[in-house]
């Protein structure tokens, strides 16, 4: 009897000294997160086609570092390209233009989320605040001409317009554009200046032909309007002349 009780002790013990399998598992070691990738690296998924995978990388950037407004910008931006929640990139804006309040990049994007939202008198506060910040912002200044058209206000359109005029005057859709407003305030020699200066820029662009006849015949000129409208035929080549075969 006193050997049974012996041998159930020592199985007991033996039992004891084996780890359980729970014990095993919280003792090994757990492996370190791998940090988040760089914002440069995040981006770059963005332009190798991975939007989803750019967006995943910046919100972890977002989560690794809070306070740092330009992965709250550009997952802000990533989620108004991808059709993601307005919500979240509204939430990602406030705090971004809350840290840095004079970035214009933060109150461009918080203009481009209030016109997916319907609501271009927001948007154009959000982008005059961004050129107040940066006279140059282009983008910024280009829809806000387009807004204050839809909105009625066609002088402040006309003042965003010529100063992107002035700025880049190569550029044919301000022109074009400009031309417009002032066509809608009877400035129509004003708005020829437009048409021509554009023309000078892009003389065989069907676009700026087909505006400047469209305008002529607005405008009672049909003759002009015809000659604009035949310089956009494909012109026959000319024939030249055989040579005479050289007697020498």
């Amino acid at each position: 009897m006193h050997w049974v009780f012996l041998v159930a002790c020592l199985a007991g013990a033996s039992d004891a000294a084996e780890p359980s399998t729970l014990t095993v598992a919280q003792s090994r070691p757990v492996a370190p997160a791998s940090p988040p990738m760089s914002l440069t690296d995040a981006l770059a998924l963005e332009s190798g086609g991975d939007d989803t995978g750019a967006l995943q990388a910046v919100e972890a950037l977002v989560l690794s570092k809070p306070q740092w407004e330009l992965p709250r910008l550009e997952a802000a931006r990533l989620l108004l390209k991808v059709g993601g929640s307005l919500e979240q990139a509204e939430a990602h804006l406030e705090v971004a233009t809350r840290i840095a309040p004079t970035n214009p990049r933060g109150w461009y994007l918080r203009g481009l989320l209030w016109e997916e939202r319907g609501n271009s008198l927001q948007a154009t506060r959000a982008y005059e605040t961004a050129v107040q910040h940066r006279a140059s912002y282009e983008e910024a200044r280009f829809r806000l001409g387009g807004l204050w058209v839809s909105l009625g206000d066609l002088l402040k359109a006309e003042l965003h317009y010529r100063y992107l005029a002035r700025s880049k005057p190569e550029w044919v859709q301000v022109r074009l554009q400009l031309a417009d407003v002032l066509e809608k305030q009877e400035r129509l020699l004003d708005a020829e200046t437009e048409l021509l200066a554009a023309r000078s820029v892009q003389p065989d662009s069907p676009l700026v032909l087909r505006k400047l006849a469209d305008f002529y015949e607005r405008t009672e000129r049909p003759q002009l309007a015809a000659k604009v409208r035949k310089s956009m035929e494909p012109q026959e080549k000319k024939r030249m002349r055989a040579l005479k075969p050289s007697r020498r």
